[in-house]
């Protein structure tokens, strides 16, 4: 069931899951509240970003489009209007919302030419989520905020959705991760997240371009990364995670061809309505 999708009409929990655990990628098109969602987050990246939000890296240094594009994540991540209006364009596509785990909205500002190491803004190398997670019924969502082109949006490597990739999650551990953080350590003092240590060439990569009021969807399982920005605009895109609490107790996902993280971190996401925890950090 793998390829790329182009749905305008909504999805059961079921087969979605089905799908993406399967390696399909989903693209979501036409639905309203994903608009209003965009809107918002349009407005809050223009009032800490400036009006032009694509060429913020023009008029600010580094640091200070470093700590802006840090207080914008901020201020997204606890917004209640863009959680709630999130699970209303959830609820629109098909989600249910009452099973269903989110580890919250996440506003990325990737900067030109890679100009920053810094997490907010730097590109990601080709990873799986899962290797971090360890959740292999996470589902990715990601949209741009404004308009894509294939040299800045996300890219996809579907012929290795089943293909072990050499990576070092076997040296991961998300409580490390934690605990650099909460010591207040530099971002590049411990990696964010796995990678591939002999990645597959970009020949292999499918750059997913999309509009602004798209939102794709595909298993966290799925080898990605950031298509580095060699333009002079700013990519601006939201990404979200989720998982469904019945898919957990099943054992469904999918499969786990090369990843071997210290931990399973179901402390990451909260129920979309009642904001109970998954469960703890365990043990993998």
């Amino acid at each position: 069931m793998g390829g790329i999708y182009h749905l305008t009409w909504a999805m059961t929990e079921a087969e979605r899951n089905d799908r993406v655990h399967a390696g399909g990628i989903l693209v979501f098109r036409g639905f309203r509240a994903v608009g209003e969602l965009i809107d918002m987050l349009r407005t809050l990246c223009r009032q800490h970003l400036g009006n032009d939000p694509e060429h913020a890296h023009q008029r600010m240094t580094q640091s200070e489009l470093d700590a802006a594009a840090d207080a914008l994540d901020r201020a997204v991540a606890g917004n209640a209007a863009v959680a709630n209006t999130l699970n209303t364009a959830f609820s629109a596509i098909g989600v249910d919302l009452d099973c269903t785990y989110g580890d919250g909205v996440k506003q990325r500002v990737l900067v030109p030419h890679g100009r920053s190491d810094r997490g907010s803004v730097a590109p990601l190398a080709a990873h799986r989520d899962t290797w971090g997670s360890n959740v292999m019924c996470q589902t990715n969502w990601w949209a741009p905020v404004f308009p894509t082109t294939p040299e800045r949006t996300i890219a996809l490597f579907p012929a290795y959705f089943e293909r072990p990739v050499p990576n070092d999650s076997a040296g991961w551990d998300f409580r490390e991760l934690l605990r650099h953080r909460k010591a207040g350590q530099p971002d590049n003092d411990y990696p964010v997240l796995p990678l591939a240590t002999v990645p597959p060439p970009w020949t292999d990569a499918v750059p997913i371009s999309l509009v602004p009021g798209d939102l794709m969807c595909f298993s966290g399982a799925h080898l990605h990364a950031s298509v580095p920005n060699t333009t002079d605009r700013c990519r601006l895109s939201f990404e979200t995670r989720t998982v469904n609490a019945d898919d957990v107790t099943a054992g469904r996902g999918a499969p786990n061809v090369d990843g071997a993280p210290v931990r399973t971190t179901y402390q990451l996401f909260r129920n979309l309505i009642t904001c109970e925890r998954l469960g703890e950090l365990a043990e993998a």
